[in-house]
């Protein structure tokens, strides 16, 4: 509760009836020292409770631990329950069931949690946990993720996790009511189901295809802006004479672009595609432009070999939420065996560049994320790399090795993909917009050969139903892929 949030709450309390029930106390003053750090972090995963970048949760979006231990404090209680101001879709249930688990799991557990979807249930925090938090200056999402200075079992099986039906835990949706998207999949929830449906009903729901919340437009654009690439030999993705050159020209097509995709508040650009977009002459103005027209999240997927001055400056001038560096490799050694390029110390050195930017500016974008890819020749390294740079920036990225469909040669190690073939989720969710316009099923589709569109000519809006797309996803449903050759010979249909 905000101080200039007090009077409305009390009017609101008191026309009710229940000003005996409620009392409305400020006790927020409505400093979050995180909150544009937890905003940027939380982008790419608002429809899940954890697995974001930094390891925050969607706890970290409304528990903040100084303003719970002030709550503590004044009411003198053991534990308090938060929730989020936007959550519509409580179940009293699920709430009820948490108190009980933590009252019955008190002596093992410091707090209790729920694996429901955003915006079902909240999350229980004990004083002990507060005390904790409160003296090492962490969010309570560093208490469900990895850090490899404070290993731990994974929080689903200690007693702080409050199971809920597999159902309930197995469903991917925002359902607080804070976006346009979530706003309107409530509405047509309750619509549907009436106002007092349960977790479990309001799950099975959208779980049977009540409500398809990426049905106007992608949740996700990969835009791909060059080919051009300072890493043209690497083993490990298609560049150099492996990819047609392309590049983008038509900034008002980008322009276009973003005021499409501005017109809602949850969706997401990744600048990447077969190329390195630092290398694009115009990559400032193309930042510019996407934030111009109301971009929600916006990535940059780089070698980050080369830096140059301008696009350092837009990176933070956008500012670009998240940065992710195609790194591969912890020493110059194997960097120049994967990549053929002895540039590892370059790379190093500009990510000290941008990390020293971030320090002096406070700024706590963008995001720096180290991704390395699994493959025989990084396997020895994968670990190492892995805690290295989650110590160094919070985050590290661990990729699987995409053949795409046969144009990479095949690897050694053992394939990931499951062993029962399904449609391939990424074509319901999101879309890849080559440099020439053309507008592919995904990014297997290195050359364009498959065209559904072309997005400087026509509204993403058009080609996202138009009768290509349709098609393509109504031979994944019945997994009749004999006229789509790419999808016949892809093994990434898994990825989320």
């Amino acid at each position: 509760m905000q101080p200039r949030d007090e009077a409305a709450a009390a009017a609101a309390v008191q026309a009710a009836g229940l000003a005996d029930v409620f009392d409305v106390r400020t006790l927020d003053t409505g400093l979050r020292p995180r909150r544009e750090l937890i905003r940027a972090a939380r982008k790419w995963n608002l429809a899940s409770w954890r697995g974001g970048l930094l390891g925050v949760s969607w706890f970290d979006e409304f528990a903040d631990p100084p303003t719970l231990a002030r709550i503590v404090q004044h009411y003198r209680c053991d534990a308090v329950l938060c929730c989020d101001g936007h959550q519509a879709l409580l179940d009293p249930a699920l709430a009820s069931a948490m108190c009980a688990h933590h009252v019955e799991h008190a002596q093992l557990a410091k707090f209790t949690f729920t694996a429901a979807p955003p915006g079902l249930a909240g999350v229980l925090v004990g004083e002990a946990l507060l005390v904790d938090l409160l003296r090492g200056d962490w969010p309570i999402g560093l208490m469900l993720s990895y850090r490899p200075e404070m290993a731990h079992p994974d929080p689903l099986t200690l007693p702080a996790c409050c199971h809920v039906a597999a159902e309930i835990a197995q469903t991917t949706a925002r359902l607080a009511a804070d976006t346009r998207t979530s706003l309107d999949l409530l509405a047509a929830a309750l619509a549907a189901l009436g106002e007092n449906a349960d977790a479990e009903h309001l799950c099975g729901w959208l779980r049977d295809g009540g409500y398809d919340p990426w049905g106007l437009l992608p949740q996700e654009v990969e835009l791909e802006l060059t080919t051009a690439d300072p890493l043209p030999d690497t083993i490990l993705r298609p560049r150099g004479t492996r990819v047609p050159r392309r590049e983008l020209s038509d900034l008002g097509a980008v322009e276009r672009l973003g005021a499409e995709l501005g017109a809602w508040d949850d969706r997401l650009v990744c600048l990447g595609g077969h190329g390195d977009p630092l290398c694009h002459p115009r990559f400032a103005e193309v930042c510019r432009l996407l934030r111009a027209g109301g971009v929600y999240g916006l990535a940059v997927t780089t070698s980050l070999v080369e830096l140059p001055e301008e696009a350092f400056e837009a990176l933070f001038a956008a500012p670009v939420d998240v940065v992710e560096v195609r790194l591969d490799a912890t020493c110059p050694a194997s960097y120049h065996r994967i990549h053929g390029r002895d540039a590892f110390s370059d790379v190093m050195a500009n990510l000290a560049r941008l990390e020293e930017r971030r320090r002096s500016a406070s700024s706590p974008r963008p995001i720096l994320v180290c991704s390395l890819t699994r493959h025989s020749s990084t396997l020895a390294e994968l670990e190492a790399f892995h805690d290295a740079f989650i110590v160094r920036h919070g985050t590290a990225l661990i990729r699987g090795y995409n053949e795409f469909a046969g144009r990479m040669p095949p690897d050694t190690l053992l394939r990931t993909e499951p062993p029962v073939r399904e449609p391939c989720r990424r074509l319901w969710r999101r879309a890849m917009l080559l440099a020439d316009g053309t507008a592919v099923l995904c990014e297997q589709d290195v050359c364009g050969e498959a065209p559904i569109g072309d997005w400087t000519r026509e509204p993403l809006a058009t080609i996202w139903a138009g009768a290509a797309l349709r098609q393509s996803r109504a031979s994944h449903a019945r997994l009749d892929l004999q006229a789509l050759a790419l999808c016949g010979r892809c093994q990434e249909w898994h990825r989320p």
